[in-house]
């Protein structure tokens, strides 16, 4: 049962559907730079360079085409809460720091970490921006 004065459906201006909330593409990752494709996927865990964190995993390749990323986490982190939370820190952190990386010519994976979840998220975001330049160095020198 309801109040009369309630207000009806749909009419509480939900912050989330504002005009201008966010900018577009400006808090996205461009669908151009998304690692999807399970082989692809599969590629970097066979002959990807490992770089170990404690809060994730970077696999990484070189490829033909646009920079993409990939950001996964295995259900041992635990429920789709923290797993996707995990997954939309790493993916912010990467995309604060990707201008580290050359436009084209590399795929990277994160495997997303427990400690992921830990902390504050500039430390986050500095592990994975120096983890990027250590991928520009290996990639430079290679």
């Amino acid at each position: 049962m309801s109040s009369g004065g309630a207000e009806p459906r749909g009419a509480n201006g939900s912050p989330s559907s504002a005009p201008g909330a966010t900018a577009p593409g400006l808090a996205t990752l461009p669908r151009s730079e998304r690692l999807r494709a399970h082989s692809e996927i599969q590629a970097l865990f066979r002959q990807g360079v490992r770089l170990e964190s404690a809060r994730f995993l970077l696999l990484w390749g070189r490829a033909q085409g646009p920079r993409r990323v990939g950001v996964v986490a295995s259900r041992r982190l635990g429920g789709s809460v923290r797993r996707n939370r995990a997954r939309r820190r790493l993916r912010e952190a990467y995309r604060r720091g990707k201008g580290l990386l050359p436009p084209a010519g590399i795929s990277l994976l994160f495997v997303a970490r427990p400690r992921a979840l830990e902390g504050p998220f500039a430390e986050l975001v500095a592990e994975v921006a120096e983890r990027l330049r250590q991928v520009a160095r290996q990639r430079g020198g290679a």
